[in-house]
């Protein structure tokens, strides 16, 4: 009779190493060429369209800015020409008289006149600069009771030069009234500027969450596999010894339940990689894998509220929109005004023509003054604004204090999970370090010898397992509080860009 070899003999010495190794081994860095967080995060903002769509919002507000300014400074040069004949015939009678007669005239209009005007945006003061020059040609004709009377052609040169410069000295003094648009633009660029920033770091935390499923799946799905292993060492021991059949159907059955948890954990990861796909195009994850600083700790911010006021860019939202609605109030206090301008300016004036004799004059006129207009009945459309805005105003005040409010709420609650996250990181640890000398390797041992059951050897897997996996939810939990944590402190780009 051939004697049987005991089981132990058939079980290879692995079946003896505890499971957390493989623990350890996960834990650190798999692969030289593994993209990490940071390089993940780089990657999509260097990539991905998205970010040139929402750059180029901000390229069109600064275009918008630069040109409002740039518009209100501007040189405006205007040309205009004329020609034309004006055509009258006028039928006079006196009844008193013993004459009475018709005129016709018949006159040809040639006319250049150019414009040009320049605002100050240091002092809303205005230069305008004006000149005129006609040759008016005309014929006139007279009749009376004795016969035909006949005139002389008139030609006359006519040239008229002005300038004038003009100075709000109340309504719209320094330019507050036209410099309105400008003012604003540059506030709505700067909130441009903000909403790209946010725009980009909700994006990239929303993609993270992928990439820390991803590598969630793929720890997870060592961790079974390297279960199956284990368990079919052991099977085809059991196999061997031919004498424990019930034993193999147990087994068999804890073997299959693991496959089909592997099956399900592998359709999660596939669905990751499809999302993946699309953000790292040309990268391949069997060659180029993800991931992650497993020991990495949240840099928790221990004065919220100064932080809050300085770097939060909700924060600084309702604050442009505070100063925002200040300039308006502003723009419209201002137009409760008068009008009181302070206007000098020079004119001159050539003539000369040859209306029977010839003649000649030229005319110089300089003015200074200052003038003052206000309807008695006021401007109420204006007044309607003005008292609009200043509510408008309050409401600004009491939704900063809202968004301040939730956001040390959000921040308290992310601290404490955070806190917490690290206790239960470090109760797991305690866990499975018992678990290297605890009862899984025990009951593995009485069953090798031939004096336990394998159902509780699979229990004590089944149990060592769900610590192993729970492990891993715990880690991943806990980074996606980091992340969600550093995008609400809007820091989550700080370190890339």
């Amino acid at each position: 009779m051939t004697h049987k070899k005991p089981l132990s003999f058939f079980v290879k010495s692995s079946i003896h190493k505890p499971l957390v190794k493989f623990l350890v081994l996960f834990l650190l860095p798999f692969s030289v060429n593994a993209l990490t967080e940071s390089e993940f995060i780089q990657s999509l903002l260097d990539n991905h369209t998205f970010f040139e769509k929402e750059k180029i919002n901000l390229t069109i507000k600064k275009i918008e800015m630069d040109g409002d300014r740039a518009n209100y400074a501007d040189w405006d040069w205007a040309i205009g020409g004329e020609l034309g004949r004006i055509s009258k015939y006028k039928n006079k009678e006196n009844n008193t008289s013993s004459y009475d007669y018709a005129k016709s005239t018949s006159q040809l209009v040639r006319k250049l006149s150019s414009d040009l005007s320049k605002k100050f945006f240091s002092n809303g003061s205005e230069l305008i600069i004006s000149y005129d020059k006609s040759l008016p040609i005309k014929d006139e004709e007279m009749h009376d009771k004795d016969g035909y009377q006949g005139d002389d052609n008139t030609t006359e040169y006519l040239d008229d030069l002005n300038v004038s410069w003009t100075l709000p000295l109340l309504k719209n003094k320094d330019g507050i009234l036209d410099q309105k648009t400008y003012d604003l633009a540059v506030l709505d660029y700067e909130d441009e500027k903000l909403v790209l920033a946010e725009t980009k770091e909700d994006f990239i935390e929303e993609k993270l969450m992928i990439f820390l499923d991803w590598i969630s799946y793929d720890a997870q799905i060592k961790i079974v596999k390297n279960r199956l292993k284990y368990s079919t060492q052991i099977l085809a021991a059991i196999k061997q010894q031919n004498n424990s059949k019930n034993s193999v159907l147990v087994l068999q059955r804890s073997i299959n339940k693991t496959q089909r948890l592997l099956l399900e954990l592998e359709s999660k990861l596939k669905a990751e990689e499809r999302s993946l796909s699309v953000l790292l195009k040309g990268v391949n994850l069997n060659k180029t894998p993800l991931e992650i600083e497993w020991s990495a700790r949240a840099n928790l911010v221990k004065d919220l509220n100064n932080y809050c006021k300085q770097s939060v860019r909700d924060i600084k939202r309702i604050e442009i929109e505070q100063l925002k609605n200040k300039r308006t109030v502003k723009s419209y206090q201002n137009s409760q005004l008068p009008d009181f301008d302070f206007t000098i300016s020079a004119s001159r004036d050539d003539n000369k023509g040859n209306y029977s004799t010839y003649s000649k004059s030229s005319e110089m006129e300089y003015e200074a003054k200052i003038e003052l207009s206000y309807p008695l009945s006021g401007n109420i459309s204006n007044q309607v604004y003005l008292r609009k805005y200043r509510l408008k105003g309050r409401q600004l005040e009491l939704r900063y204090a809202d968004k301040f409010d939730d956001f040390i709420a959000d921040a308290q609650k992310l601290t404490t999970e955070l806190k917490q996250g690290i206790k239960q990181l470090d109760l797991y640890s305690v866990q499975i370090n018992e678990s290297e000398t605890g009862k899984t390797q025990n009951e593995l041992d009485a069953f090798l010898k031939d004096s336990g059951n394998i159902r509780f050897v699979i229990n004590d897997q089944d149990d060592y397992q769900e610590l192993l996996l729970d492990q891993v939810d715990a880690v991943i939990n806990y980074h996606k509080n980091r992340i969600q944590y550093d995008s609400l402190m809007d820091r989550l780009l700080l370190n890339v860009e």
